[in-house]
């Protein structure tokens, strides 16, 4: 059974002031700073962008990691900024809504939470393309496999708020809690009517 995601509508955008950040003058990406989700291929696409003289690419996540040597291979390059682990779930959330777009790099695993959280917050994601991101973001997003195909989708952004709201849909419709539930309680109802 899958994970699920709640909708939210109280972001706060007097919140983005504490990390230095304007709404949707930034892309967002957040995730641990591991090999496997791909965190130098959005940063090194970026820098080979168009974008590093408009918005900001903001990476969260805890940087004392042993990868987080990237921390100080792309601190003071253009536009790349390192803002640590966002804890509070009501400032992450505010800072996911207003990103331009979301970078999930994540690569292994199957449903990722904080894939269904950034589809929630309705952000515009681009995804590292991989079949566990394809399985919950379907035509839904952007999909990258390299630093190359990250600068050509940076240079050429479309279908921002259909996919936004596509992504919102597929939320209450199949990662709502709420029918997670249910599908949870038939699961068992099911199992239990095979023991008989």
């Amino acid at each position: 059974m899958a994970y699920g995601a709640d909708i939210h509508e109280d972001y706060d955008i007097s919140l983005l002031a504490e990390f230095g950040l304007q709404p949707r003058k930034y892309y967002l990406l957040l995730a641990r700073l591991e090999p496997e989700n791909n965190i130098e291929m959005a940063i090194q696409g970026f820098l080979a962008s168009g974008e590093t003289d408009k918005k900001e690419l903001i990476i969260v996540g805890k940087t004392n990691t042993p990868h987080g040597k990237l921390v100080g291979k792309y601190t003071g390059q253009p536009g790349i900024r390192f803002v640590g682990g966002i804890y509070d779930f009501k400032k992450l959330n505010s800072v996911r809504y207003y990103s331009f777009a979301y970078f999930h790099g994540h690569s292994v695993g199957g449903t990722n939470p904080s894939l269904l959280e950034a589809m929630a917050s309705s952000c515009y994601i681009l995804a590292h393309d991989n079949i566990f991101n394809r399985a919950v973001l379907k035509d839904n997003a952007h999909y990258y496999d390299s630093s190359q195909a990250v600068t050509q989708l940076l240079n050429s952004i479309y279908c921002r708020n259909k996919f936004i709201e596509n992504n919102l849909q597929e939320i209450r419709n199949e990662y709502s809690w709420e029918s997670l539930i249910d599908k949870h309680e038939k699961y068992f109802y099911w199992l239990l009517s095979q023991k008989q």
